[in-house]
């Protein structure tokens, strides 16, 4: 899926769509059309919206893993919420503000990447984990109300669409390794040493299938291509569902005296949200 074919009936004989139109035109439109003209404009918006990455990033991870009950720990939420919250905000304009104007110079192929639909959608998802739902869970030092939680849930359904959208996207759905992979690092942040351990173990234990299996008994992919594609989303299909025995466990049986369930839930949930936009963004290319 991607917004080229969201956006009109596409056929033999469908009729023109204004929208492509539009869309070709963008990188005349001001403020795009003045950086066709210099060498170093889009260097500059780059360098920023890898700034208000860096910084948004930060403030997600900060903020969720203490809700969690990790990380920086010695301070209530609400405070750490409170101190985070004009940087989040102004990671959050610099990531859109300059992100706008990056898609304006390329939209034609925006517009034809299922990688970059999964991206704005796993970007709502996460917009409304982060302004929404975690800010107000660490308000309330881990209390979340009915609002909050349909937030929260729907939140969930647009995240669950993005990832069925860059899982089975030709050329893109490779890119899901990046999810369990982070997943793997929050464990590590998050979780106690013996299931540090376990989760330690199974990945390395994968990873020697990979390669062994993979790439000395296979071939790799220059072997049977086919057969080493299956065997890949296998492992990684594995790691995912160990990874997710894992989590649940240590969220649901780790006593933490300010923090429950569902919103050592919605941080984890709010965290891969991000990841899979920056998963996604990294793909855009391939699909």
């Amino acid at each position: 899926m991607d917004f080229y074919n969201l956006a009109c009936q596409r056929g033999d004989n469908a009729p023109a769509c204004g929208i492509d139109q539009w869309v070709a035109g963008l990188p005349g439109v001001f403020p795009a059309s003045l950086l066709k003209n210099t060498q170093w404009g889009f260097a500059v918006f780059e360098a920023v919206h890898l700034l208000g990455l860096a910084l948004l990033g930060g403030c997600v991870l900060l903020l969720n893993l203490r809700l969690m009950g990790a990380g920086l720990t010695d301070d209530p939420a609400s405070k750490l919420e409170r101190t985070l919250r004009p940087w989040l905000w102004l990671g959050i304009g610099l990531v859109l503000g300059t992100g706008v104007i990056i898609g304006m110079l390329n939209p034609e192929k925006l517009y034809t990447s299922p990688a970059f639909f999964a991206k704005m959608v796993a970007m709502t998802a996460a917009l409304i984990f982060s302004l929404g739902v975690t800010s107000s869970i660490a308000r309330r030092e881990g209390v979340a109300g009915a609002p909050v939680m349909a937030a929260a849930v729907i939140a969930f359904g647009l995240w669950l669409w993005s990832i069925d959208v860059f899982a089975t996207s030709k050329g893109t759905n490779p890119g899901t390794f990046h999810l369990v992979v982070a997943g793997y690092v929050i464990l590590m942040f998050f979780g106690r040493l013996p299931v540090r351990l376990i989760g330690l173990a199974v990945a390395a234990a994968l990873a020697c299938v990979y390669v062994v299996y993979g790439y000395l008994v296979i071939g790799g992919p220059g072997g049977d291509y086919d057969q080493f594609m299956n065997q890949t989303k296998l492992c990684v299909q594995l790691a995912a569902l160990a990874l997710v025995g894992l989590l649940g466990f240590e969220i649901f049986s780790r006593n933490a005296a300010d923090m429950r369930p569902v919103g050592k839930l919605v941080a984890l949930f709010s965290m891969l949200s991000w990841v899979t936009v920056s998963a996604a963004g990294r793909w855009i290319g391939l699909s």
